[in-house]
Order: C-alpha cells, then sequence, then structure tokens
C-alpha cells in the first residue's frame, strides 16, 4: 500500500508521500508558523517526496506543536442513527485531546461520553484511520492529528451538548442523512468518511 499522508490548511492541503502524485513539489523552506505556509501555499497543493513520509510530515511542521485527539463515528445499536454535531458551524464528529497516559480508544469514548452525554457501552467496530490539519490559537502554530473510530453504542441515547467546546448541538441522523451532508463536514473527515465507511 503507497504511504501517504494528506495535511489540510484552510481550503488546500500538502501531502507527504513516497511515490510522485504529479504535483508541483514544496518549493520553500519548513514554514515557521502558519502564516507563512499559507504564504507558501496560495491556494495550490503541493507535495514533499521522502522515502518515509511521516518522518518528513513531522519534520516539515517541527516549528509547530504536536496536538494529538481522538474520537468516532457513534451508531446507535438500536436504530439507524449516528451521532454527530454542529461544531464552529461544521457538521462534524465528538473528538478530543488525548491525555497523558491514554491510549487512542479509551480517549475517543471518553471525549464522546463529555461532548454528547451519552452514557453506557462502546463496541469498538473499527478503526477509521488519522485526518491531519494545522491551525492557529492563541499565537501558536498546531499540527493536529486526529485519530479516528467507528463504534457501536448501547446505552441511554439521551444526549447534551457541551457547549464550553463550542459545540451547539448533538443529534442523531441516519445512515443515509449524514452521508448526504458531508459536504458540511471539514474536508479531512469527509475525504476519511467517504474512503472508509
Amino acid at each position: 500500500m503507497l504511504q501517504k499522508y494528506k495535511v489540510f490548511i484552510e481550503s488546500t492541503y500538502i501531502i507527504f508521500s513516497v511515490a510522485d502524485q504529479g504535483l508541483p513539489n514544496w518549493p520553500h523552506k519548513r514554514p515557521k508558523g502558519i502564516d507563512e505556509l499559507i504564504n507558501g501555499l496560495q491556494n495550490t497543493i503541493f507535495q514533499v517526496l521522502a522515502p518515509d513520509p511521516e518522518q518528513a510530515m513531522l519534520a516539515f511542521f517541527s516549528h509547530f506543536k504536536l496536538l494529538q485527539t481522538a474520537g468516532g463515528l457513534v451508531q446507535n445499536a438500536h436504530a439507524d442513527a449516528f451521532l454527530w454535531m454542529h461544531r464552529f458551524a461544521h457538521l462534524d464528529l465528538p473528538k478530543g485531546k488525548i491525555e497523558k497516559g491514554e491510549g487512542t480508544v479509551q480517549a475517543a469514548i471518553r471525549e464522546i461520553e463529555e461532548e454528547t452525554g451519552l452514557e453506557g457501552q462502546f463496541e469498538l467496530l473499527d478503526t477509521l484511520g488519522c485526518t491531519f490539519h494545522v491551525y492557529e490559537m492563541k499565537g501558536r502554530s498546531f499540527l493536529k492529528q486526529n485519530h479516528w473510530f467507528r463504534f457501536r453504542f448501547f446505552g441511554t441515547a439521551t444526549l447534551c451538548a457541551q457547549t464550553e467546546e463550542g459545540i451547539e448541538a448533538v443529534f442523531w441522523l441516519s445512515d443515509g442523512e449524514w452521508r448526504s451532508r458531508l459536504t458540511e463536514t471539514y474536508p479531512g473527515l469527509r475525504e476519511l468518511l467517504t474512503a472508509t465507511c
């Protein structure tokens, strides 16, 4: 399988790959912040070729703080219903920062519970993969690696949005509904779900 990573930056992205993707090679030095990165991109997609794309990606973003999160797509075991939320004007899935000493699956379940109010049993169905994006907050540049899982939920389906995390609403959508609304999600999440679900 071809090893490659796609990192989203606003409306565009950079691919780190072992093989030529037919894109222009990144023409600049490593960016020292998000402004320098966005100025270098200018709405163009670039590639960075390397024998180890993951290491190349981490080296490229060495001036950015790496933040690891986990979350998931949750299916209600008793209905054709999948857990979604509105956060910062996007259709999104629950996710949050992995705490020290915490595994990715454990962090995903904790964040789902905290952000949505779900209480019950979570059955891990699949590991969906990771998405990557960069952003700026309080003057610092971050590379965020989101670990995504698919769960089946057994328990009380009463929902309560964690508004202090920017969550405006939490709700259930049928399989057809969430698939038809993927254009409302972030590009990295849309691509991941389209490829894996």
